[in-house]
């Protein structure tokens, strides 16, 4: 049989408690015993004292005595000391009954008229020697020899006092311990106590399993709330979310599942947007490839110079698309491959700006570098490094308005280089910034594919960065426009890279 959690928290909660409430309650009760049993040892001390006391003060008064002649006067010691002892329980002997008294004859022959009932006996009187003193006291001549008393009394332990008269030893009197308590106020006083620790260990346990259900209870709805979450995350259902208003660490992983079904439901809707979008891209270079070679085909447009080139362009285009398509997933899978060595940092710049410094005069922007004298040589690779400083200047190119501003500039801060390309208005809201290096976003939705491109360049940007170990990432450009922040560090962490 499978337990529930529930069940098992429970149990496991209520056999800590037992063990707890069962070693703690037989600890007290043998404390309680052995200090019972010492506080009966310490009467009996007493006791004994006292008997010592009165037969040493008869073989005083008495001018000595035998041993044998001391046996006559263990009753008399006895009751002198425990007036209540019945002494019939010395001998074994039991007392003589007292004669039923009779009527005199002449009461017989006229018998009274009939008196009222007589009243109902009486309780049972307790017993005359509660310490059961006349069972365990013995007498022992001066060389430990038994003369008086229980001699099976002597097999347990017990206590010795010897009497003596000027100075030398007569006899000894021996009491054992008590073996049991018996019906009286002590045996009474020591079940009250031993009774008392049971009924509280009992409750104790029963408060213990109680608070142990309703807080397995406590614990286990909200993780069930989770198992649930999770079934219905697991059937395609990311909008679920479960309750988080603990504190404790389930709280946290309440919040911790929520995070995940977020995560979820935003890498689910980009999955969506990205294959909506990926088909829409396909689809345009190949809708105007279709229709120019049924063109040709129909005669509808001659074969001619002019016409293959068109067709040579969209397959060109349609290339480069399904390349940026393909260098981003291999990013997502893994660290681009980057053949690292040497490069002159700054001449890198010079070459990446010469490239698109003539289309920036042509549309009215004035591209300006600057660069640090100290930028030195790093480990790159030139290649990668050259198509990532090419998309941030043609995002530039394409949605910088003319007349415009692009700076390029580049400063050494210790062991990386900071790359910053920034232009003129306009510019983007804040909220979109961070948006700005996801696969196919646009910032506007009315750009044409002539001016804005894929929407690819920047996330193959940003995931050459990631090859070399360094990060890329967009700000508000004091020029009133945006400013593309790259950071990589002069020696590629060939590790990261890998």
């Amino acid at each position: 049989m499978r337990l529930r959690l529930v069940h098992q928290l429970a149990l496991l909660m209520a056999l800590t408690v037992l063990l707890a409430v069962g070693a703690m309650a037989s600890l007290q009760v043998w404390n309680l015993r052995r200090g019972f049993s010492d506080y009966l040892r310490l009467q009996d001390g007493v006791v004994l004292d006292r008997l010592m006391q009165a037969a040493e003060a008869d073989l005083d008064r008495l001018d000595g005595l035998s041993p044998r002649e001391l046996r006559g006067f263990m009753h008399q010691w006895l009751e002198r000391t425990s007036p209540q002892l019945d002494a019939e329980l010395l001998t074994d002997e039991p007392a003589p009954r007292a004669l039923e008294t009779q009527a005199p004859p002449d009461q017989l022959r006229h018998p009274r008229p009939l008196q009222a009932p007589p009243p109902p006996p009486r309780p049972p009187r307790p017993p005359r020697d509660p310490a059961r003193l006349g069972q365990r006291l013995v007498l022992l001549d001066a060389q430990g020899r038994w003369l008086a008393g229980r001699p099976e009394a002597l097999q347990q332990a017990g206590q010795r006092r010897a009497l003596k008269r000027q100075g030398l030893t007569q006899a000894y009197l021996f009491l054992a311990d008590r073996s049991e308590v018996h019906d009286d106020v002590d045996g009474q006083f020591l079940r009250r106590q031993t009774l008392g620790i049971a009924a509280v260990a009992g409750l104790s346990l029963l408060v213990a399993l109680t608070l142990a259900l309703l807080l397995a209870r406590r614990w286990l709805r909200p993780l069930q709330q989770a198992q649930q979450a999770a079934r219905r995350m697991a059937l395609g259902e990311l909008g679920v979310r479960v309750p988080q208003d603990r504190a404790d660490e389930i709280g946290a992983l309440m919040r911790d599942l929520n995070a995940m079904a977020a995560s979820l439901q935003q890498t689910d809707g980009e999955r969506r947007r990205w294959i909506a979008q990926l088909s829409h891209e396909l689809r345009t270079p190949l809708a105007i490839l279709r229709g120019e070679l049924e063109a040709l085909a129909d005669g509808v447009r001659p074969w001619s110079a002019a016409a293959l080139a068109s067709l040579q362009d969209e397959v060109q285009r349609l290339h480069r698309l399904i390349e940026d398509f393909h260098l981003l997933a291999m990013s997502d899978l893994r660290r681009l491959p980057c053949q690292f060595e040497p490069v002159d940092v700054a001449a890198l710049l010079r070459q990446a700006g010469q490239r698109v410094e003539e289309r920036m005069r042509v549309k009215g922007l004035q591209l300006q570098l600057d660069l640090d004298d100290s930028l030195g040589t790093a480990r790159w690779d030139g290649e990668r490094i050259g198509q990532l400083l090419g998309n941030l200047l043609e995002n530039s190119l394409r949605y910088t308005d003319a007349p415009g501003r692009v700076l390029l500039r580049a400063r050494r801060r210790g062991e990386s280089v900071q790359i910053v390309v920034e232009d003129s208005a306009p510019g983007l809201p804040p909220q979109q910034l961070r948006q700005l290096f996801d696969p196919l976003f646009r910032a506007e939705a009315s750009r044409s594919r002539a001016s804005g491109g894929s929407g690819l360049g920047l996330s193959i940007a940003r995931a050459l960065a990631l090859s070399h170990g360094g990060s890329l990432q967009a700000e508000v450009s004091a020029l009133g426009g945006l400013a593309q922040c790259l950071s990589l560090p002069l020696v590629a962490r060939t590790g990261d890279a890998a």
